[in-house]
Parts: structure tokens; C-alpha cells; sequence
């Protein structure tokens, strides 16, 4: 019991810890079940049936509360071995409250009650239900003297002594630091709330401690605070999520935008490897550190946006924006027609590339024809028409592109990043060779298994060689998404 008493005492501090379960041994063990807590300060409580077990497990423990989710191990013990359960109770989360004052206290305890671990300190003795530690000295240095900051650590100053306290206490690890002070005493340039807390319109302690919370909840996760009725109301749809559409998704998400890609359930596009739309075929995929998730319902799409990743969903005819309601549709799909995009689907349409006409059928275009107009924003008109012909690279265009000879099924023999050389067989359409016009290095290539008709494009070569990086989208695709960008920034901010 003492096991259970001692992680009911952790939990009502928030305190993080590990428990530590035997499930199952084979051969001569000490022990065939067991339990025991290990705390993230290094406190223990029961036993697994040895020095050396335990210490095994403790490392295995610190693992999981740093990761913040649980593993099953297995240990050698005597002449057998055990597999253990490890499951992580509560996240480091810590708040250091420095000023136990009428603010102090209700910071503390609505910080407490979703989850941190409290730490208080000050100068006079104090007594604080909610707090794990409580510092206290004759003056600031000794207050502060067994205070440890952390990378999971927030940092809330509301003594007057405000200045001497952030002189004597490194902060810099800290994921947040707020002071409670008027907005005439504000800092510019520096990393701290100051004043702190939301402006929610409250005065009372109890109030300033809800805007203060918020504020804390909305840094740990790395997010622009602001109304999740607004939140919805931004949201981007994209369609298509291939190469350049992917350069406009990471663009959008990386600027704080919710997006939402819309894809086929067989994509065709070559350079896979710096495409989204790989998440329709693995389930998940990730792209120059932005991650997609394959969703099967519109209604998951808010789900996966919460977790900080891209859903990607099969929708080719847009049947889902009736629920997503987006603020902003994106056709990206590159097509080089329109496949049903209309003004009226969103508050702001947006067609790359031919096939569309700003003011028409979209509300603005932007160019993706390389050259001195790559990226244009065009508000009435069209971009430059379809050619037919790929941008020149090096001194060639159409020679770097590869394209089916024949109907039939197609199978790659080369992959991203391999060196080629002209002649090379790079893929069969059923029995029949596929070829390299050039010498350079694979930047594209089909999905095995899929049905392609004569001359369609099955892989794509750049005559550049190792030179290429060609594990990140291209420049061409940032410069577009960059005009995209602006579009949507613009649209935003009501201009």
C-alpha cells in the first residue's frame, strides 16, 4: 500500500512520477510481480526484486517522464528475465511562483489545477497547499538559492522586487517568464510577459490568475493565444498536396495557419519525397519538418491540427469544405486547368498557375512559370499559358522528364537521390525498359504498382547531379507558396 499512498501524495502536487509493474518472467526471477514508484527528483518507493533490476528500471523511468509516455522493457534477473509495464504519471510541467502574495496565491492554484507542479518562493515564511516546495530565506539570494529552472519550467514574478529577483535568477531555460506590472513598465525586446496574463478584462486576483494560466498554456505549446471561434474562422484548404502544393502547406503552416490538404486516392506526382501527399499511401509523411497525417473523415481534421501536424484527406471533389467551412481555399493541384474551383467556395480562392482567371473563377492567381515572374500575384487576368514544354534546368527541359512509353503498370528500379547516367534503366511499364535521356541524379519518381497511360510522366531527372537538394521542396515551390503567403496574410488583415 505504501506504493499507492505515495503516488496519491505526488499526484495531489502534480508532482511527475513512474510506476513500475512486473507483467510477466520466465525462468528463476526474485520476483514474479512487484511494483515501484520512481519520482522525476529521485525518489522511490517499493521494490522489482533488486539493486541492479531497479536501477535499470530508474533509467528506463527517467526516459518515460522525459518523453512523457510509457514502454515495456525487459530485465535480466537472476538466471531469467521480467518484463515491466512503465507508465509516467503527470508531465514536467512546473510553475516557479516568486512573490506568495493575493495574485501569487491564485496563480498558484489555478496553475496547480491544471496540472503543474507549484514551487514557491519568498521572503517571509509562507504556507501553501499546493506547493511541492516552498524556498523561503532572510533575502532574495537565499530565497532563491535551491531553485532549479528547467526547460519545462514557468516563471511567474508578482513581488515588487521584480528587478533584484530576474537579477539573481537565470531564466534563460525557462519556456515562460511573466511579471506582474503596469504597461507603462513593459520591457520591448526582451523575453518576458511583462505585463503578464491575457488581456481578458479582469482586475481581481483570481481573474489576472485565469489570463496569467491561459498565457502560461498557450506558451508551453508554442501558440498564439486567440478565440477558437477565430481559430476555425482561418482555416486553409489546399488542393492537392504534391510537390508545389507542399511549399505552399509548410509556408501556411510554419506561419501559424491551420491546413487542411485535399488529395486523390492514388496520387501520380514524381517527387514523392518532398511531397504531403506520400501521407495517402504510408498514413503519415513528413516533409522539410512539417509532418501530414492521412485522415479518413473531415470531422478528424481539427483533431490532427491540435497535435501540430497537416491532415491530409481524400477528397478530390471538395465535399468536405461543407463541414471545414474554410476562410481560404488554395488550388494547387497543378493540373494546368481548373477541376471545379469556384469564387464561392471559401472567402478567399486562390488558383497557381494556368487554368484559372482572377476575378472569374478565382479571386487571385499566381504565376509558377519559372523566370522574372515566378511568384506574381495577379488580381485580374491569367498566368502565362501552359506550354507544355518543363522550365530549363542546366541547359535542359524536356530531356530531364521522363515519360511512359507505353501503357501499362509501372515499376521503379531506381530511387530518390540515385546517380544515373544516360541509358540507364530507371523503371519498366510492364515489361518494358524506361530510360534516362540525361545524366544527373533522380529527383522523382512514380509509385510502384500504379497504371499509367503512353507519355505520362513517370520520373524526373536533374542534370545538376549531387549538387541538388533534393530532400526539401525546390526554391520554385517556396517562391510561389510565398506569394500565397502574402494573399492570405493580406486577406486577414482586411486588406
Amino acid at each position: 500500500m505504501a506504493v499507492f499512498e505515495k503516488a496519491a501524495a505526488l499526484e495531489r502536487l502534480n508532482r511527475p512520477f513512474a510506476l513500475a509493474s512486473i507483467v510477466s518472467s520466465r525462468g528463476v526471477v526474485p520476483r514474479r510481480s512487484g511494483r515501484m514508484l520512481f519520482a522525476k527528483d529521485g525518489e522511490r518507493e517499493g521494490t522489482l526484486g533488486g539493486h541492479r533490476i531497479e536501477e535499470e528500471v530508474a533509467r528506463e523511468a527517467a526516459i518515460c517522464l522525459e518523453e512523457g509516455r510509457g514502454r515495456r522493457v525487459t530485465v535480466a534477473a537472476g538466471h531469467g528475465e521480467v518484463d515491466i509495464m512503465i507508465d509516467p504519471v503527470n508531465t514536467a510541467r512546473c510553475a516557479i511562483i516568486i512573490g506568495h502574495g493575493h495574485v501569487g496565491r491564485a496563480v498558484a492554484e489555478s496553475l496547480w489545477r491544471v496540472g503543474y507542479e507549484i514551487e514557491v518562493c519568498d521572503i517571509v515564511d509562507v504556507e501553501c497547499p499546493f506547493a511541492s516546495h516552498i524556498h523561503t530565506g532572510e533575502d532574495w539570494r537565499s530565497a532563491l538559492a535551491g531553485v532549479e529552472v528547467t526547460k519545462d519550467c514557468a516563471i511567474v514574478v508578482t513581488t515588487h522586487d521584480k528587478d533584484e529577483v530576474l537579477g539573481k535568477l537565470d531564466v534563460s531555460k525557462a519556456f515562460y517568464v511573466g511579471v506582474l506590472s503596469s504597461r507603462s513598465r513593459a520591457v520591448p525586446g526582451k523575453d518576458i510577459f511583462m505585463p503578464m496574463g491575457l488581456d481578458l478584462g479582469g482586475e481581481s486576483p483570481q481573474e489576472i490568475a485565469v489570463a496569467v494560466t491561459a498565457e502560461i498554456m498557450a506558451a508551453r505549446v508554442g501558440r498564439l493565444p486567440e478565440p477558437m471561434g477565430l481559430r476555425r474562422g482561418r482555416l486553409v484548404v489546399v488542393r492537392g498536396a504534391g510537390d508545389l502544393a507542399t511549399g505552399t502547406i509548410i509556408r501556411l503552416h510554419r506561419a501559424g495557419l491551420d491546413v487542411v490538404a485535399l488529395e486523390t486516392a492514388r496520387p501520380t506526382q514524381v517527387r514523392r519525397n518532398v511531397s504531403l501527399a506520400e501521407a495517402v499511401w504510408d498514413g503519415r509523411t513528413s516533409v522539410d519538418g512539417v509532418e501530414a497525417v492521412l485522415i479518413h473523415e473531415p470531422s478528424e481534421a481539427f483533431r490532427v491540427l491540435d497535435e501540430g501536424a497537416v491532415p491530409i484527406l481524400v477528397d478530390p471533389d471538395c465535399g468536405s469544405l461543407q463541414l471545414l467551412r474554410p476562410a481560404v481555399l488554395v488550388d494547387a493541384i497543378m493540373a494546368k486547368r481548373n477541376l471545379g474551383t469556384r469564387r464561392d467556395m471559401a472567402g478567399l480562392v486562390i488558383g497557381l498557375g494556368p487554368g484559372f482567371e482572377a476575378g472569374v473563377d478565382v479571386d487571385a492567381v499566381v504565376e509558377t512559370k519559372r523566370g522574372h515572374t515566378l511568384g506574381r500575384v495577379i488580381r485580374k487576368g491569367s498566368a502565362i499559358p501552359n506550354t507544355g514544354i518543363p522550365g530549363e534546368i542546366a541547359g535542359h527541359s524536356l530531356d530531364r522528364v521522363v515519360r511512359s512509353s507505353r501503357a501499362g503498370v509501372f515499376r521503379a528500379l531506381r530511387t530518390f537521390g540515385d546517380l544515373v547516367h544516360k541509358g540507364d534503366v530507371l523503371a519498366y511499364v510492364d515489361d518494358e525498359p524506361q530510360t534516362s535521356a540525361i545524366d544527373g541524379i533522380v529527383r522523382g519518381m512514380l509509385h510502384d504498382g500504379l497504371e499509367v497511360t503512353e507519355g505520362f510522366k513517370i520520373a524526373d531527372v536533374d542534370p545538376r547531379g549531387e549538387s541538388v537538394d533534393w530532400h526539401t521542396p525546390s526554391d520554385k515551390a517556396y517562391a510561389i507558396a510565398g506569394a500565397v503567403l502574402e494573399l492570405v496574410e493580406a486577406f486577414f488583415a482586411g486588406r
